[in-house]
């Protein structure tokens, strides 16, 4: 008799039971987050309605989130006034946060998740993960793991 892994099991578990392990559906509308800025304010995803949003789920210890992250901080620098990068963790601590977006001297907001709520809500299941949300709210790219950054920049830029 075969056994199947416990990733193989989960997700005949999850397909069998009709739950969606990606999260939400391209073109539908994104999911409110549940999060908040390193100051401990509710941030949702409203409140960016007309600006077309990156949704960047990271943590420190991923090497991948941290050589993507001054990439990040360039393109939001040139795109400001129509773009929103919202970098979602739900691993370290506000402190270990703060710290590291002084070292990299990142202006875009760093959010918590703490309750793995958003995380849930999107269907995380590894970092790096991006969502990009058009204008009006709509899910209109998905980017799992890393990618060279000239495709990522790419896929950003097409939502704007």
């Amino acid at each position: 008799m075969r056994f199947f892994g416990v990733g193989a099991a989960l997700f005949l578990a999850l397909w069998l039971g009709g739950c969606n392990p990606q999260g939400v559906a391209l073109g539908e509308s994104a999911p409110e987050i549940s999060t908040k800025n390193l100051q401990g304010e509710a941030v949702k995803l409203e409140n960016y309605r007309g600006k077309a949003v990156v949704l960047r789920f990271w943590a420190k210890g991923c090497a991948s989130c941290v050589k993507e992250m001054p990439f990040l901080e360039e393109l939001w620098r040139e795109h400001e006034e129509e773009l929103v990068i919202l970098a979602i963790n739900a691993q370290d601590s506000s402190r270990e946060m703060e710290a590291f977006k002084e070292q990299y001297h990142l202006g875009y907001p760093l959010l918590k998740d703490d309750l793995d709520i958003t995380t849930k809500r999107y269907g995380v299941v590894a970092i790096p993960t991006m969502f990009l949300i058009d204008k009006e709210g709509r899910l209109r790219d998905k980017i799992y793991g890393e990618q060279p950054w000239a495709s990522t920049r790419g896929r950003i830029l097409g939502i704007l």
